[in-house]
């Protein structure tokens, strides 16, 4: 006997989900006539209008970069002074050595020839005055040392650009003189070398002109360059302003200035360096 086809029971669709679903198919085919909605993002604008907006947003992209630039000290690395004050002392050590031994040396010949002085016999022969010239050559000696010493001071620590010059062999008596008001002239650099407890003070006054003088230099700079700044920050608002107005046209006329009465397409590259003279407010061009 042949089989009979199985039954295939339909789930039973409630009425009110029937009706539901028959309005749904007949709605459709329905035109609609309901406008976009105010809140739509979507915004159609003409090349031309592109153009204008791309341009401005780069002109205050530039002036933003007028607003970031700083002093050129301000991204440099504090000075610690303690590591600063180390450096110097470390550096100023074989000066000093060379320095107390030169003046080592003088005071020997010093003192021999004092010494020599108080005999007569010494005195009749002739010895106190070799003393004598000698040790005045070894204290000319010594002040071309501590000439040579107080230049290196003044070139670790920054107050001299080049390094000291060499030790001189052979003085003039043109060169006794200059070292004479060589000492006078650096007499405090030159009892700081020689006393370790003085170096420290005058080593910590330096520093702290160092630090007055970069501050000073900072605010230098900021004063010269705050008109630049503040006619940087005005003319971002103004532009600003100008992409958020909904009048293209007077926008166009407000962002060419009326002296320019170009195409958008001949605009020069802007450059925040340059200012052209307009009749009405600065164009960023």
């Amino acid at each position: 006997m042949p089989r009979k086809s199985p039954v295939i029971k339909r789930p039973k669709i409630p009425a009110w989900r029937k009706e539901l679903w028959l309005k749904r198919m007949t709605d459709v085919d329905a035109l609609t006539t309901e406008p976009l909605p105010s809140s739509s993002s979507v915004q159609i604008i003409s090349a031309e209008e592109a153009r204008f907006r791309k341009e401005i947003r780069k002109a205050i992209a530039q002036q933003h970069t007028i607003l970031d630039q700083q002093a050129p000290e301000t991204s440099w690395k504090p000075l610690d002074r303690g590591q600063t004050l180390a450096t110097w002392r470390r550096q100023l050590t074989p000066y000093q050595k060379q320095l107390r031994k030169s003046f080592d040396h003088y005071s020997v010949a010093k003192r021999e020839w004092q010494d020599a002085e108080k005999s007569r016999w010494q005195r009749l022969i002739g010895k106190a005055t070799k003393l004598e010239r000698r040790a005045d050559q070894l204290f000319f000696e010594f002040l071309e040392v501590l000439r040579f010493v107080v230049q290196a001071l003044l070139h670790i620590v920054g107050l001299r650009a080049e390094p000291p010059n060499p030790i001189r062999s052979i003085l003039s008596e043109k060169n006794k003189l200059a070292l004479e008001h060589f000492r006078k002239t650096y007499d405090a650099e030159f009892s700081a070398m020689a006393d370790i407890q003085m170096l420290d003070s005058w080593l910590n006054q330096r520093f702290d002109r160092i630090m007055q003088a970069r501050q000073k230099r900072i605010m230098d700079w900021n004063r010269a360059h705050r008109d630049k700044k503040d006619l940087a920050q005005r003319e971002i608002k103004r532009l600003s302003d100008l992409l958020n107005t909904k009048n293209h046209r007077m926008r166009h006329e407000e962002f060419i200035g009326p002296s320019l009465s170009r195409s958008p397409a001949s605009f020069p590259t802007p450059n925040p360096q340059t200012q052209y003279p307009t009749h009405g407010t600065p164009s960023p061009f």
